[in-house]
C-alpha cells in the first residue's frame, strides 16, 4: 500500500525533517519525494510505502506533526499501484508571452489527445531587453503508442505557432 502526501508549511527543514523521520521510525519507505517554494509558502509530496498497520501507524504521526508544527497536511492512501502502460514518455518546453490561455490551450489539446501529463511545472518572468512577461512550462507525458508520434508533433506546433510560443519536444532520457 502506498499513501500521497501533501504538506504546506511556513518552515520547510521542520517539516520536512520530521516527516522523514516518522517515516523511518514507522517502519515506511519514501518512494518519491519532491519539494519547493511558491511565495512564502513551502510545498512537499510525498509517496510513502508500507503494509496497512505501518501506514496507519505513519498516518497517526501525520495529525500529530501537523498539530505540533502549525502545518497543513493532506493525505490520501492509493490501495495498488499505476499499471505500467504502453507509453511513450517525451518532454516538451513551452516558452512564450505571458497568456492566460497558453497553459489552458496546451492541457487541452493534451487532454483530447489522450496524452497523460506526468509531471508539469511552470514559471512567469521578465522577458530580458523587454517589458513583458513570459512564460515558460515544462511537462513531462506519456503518449500512447496507438497515437502518430509525427501527428501529434505536427499539430502540438501548430497549436503553439497560433499562441506565439517556441516548443521543445523531445524524448525523456533519464
Amino acid at each position: 500500500m502506498q499513501l500521497a502526501i501533501t504538506i504546506l508549511s511556513d518552515s520547510p527543514s521542520d517539516a520536512i525533517s520530521e516527516l522523514i523521520l516518522s517515516t523511518v521510525s514507522c517502519g515506511c519507505r519514501i518512494v518519491d519525494i519532491k519539494s519547493s517554494h511558491f511565495s512564502e509558502l513551502h510545498c512537499a509530496y510525498l509517496l510513502v510505502e508500507g503494509n496497512w498497520n505501518q501506514l496507519a501507524k505513519y498516518e497517526s504521526t501525520l495529525h500529530a506533526t501537523e498539530k505540533k508544527l502549525q502545518l497543513k497536511i493532506n493525505c490520501t492512501r492509493i490501495e495498488k499501484k499505476r499499471q505500467n502502460n504502453d507509453s511513450m514518455p517525451y518532454i516538451i518546453e513551452i516558452v512564450g508571452l505571458e497568456n492566460s490561455d497558453l497553459l489552458s490551450k496546451i492541457m487541452l489539446f493534451l487532454s483530447d489527445k489522450d496524452v497523460d501529463v506526468e509531471e508539469i511545472s511552470g514559471r512567469r518572468y521578465p522577458a530580458p531587453y523587454l517589458d513583458a512577461q513570459l512564460f515558460s512550462t515544462r511537462l513531462i507525458i506519456s503518449i500512447p503508442q496507438s497515437a502518430s508520434l509525427f501527428q501529434l508533433r505536427d499539430e502540438l506546433m501548430y497549436v503553439c505557432d497560433g499562441l506565439n510560443a517556441d516548443l521543445m519536444f523531445e524524448p525523456f532520457r533519464n
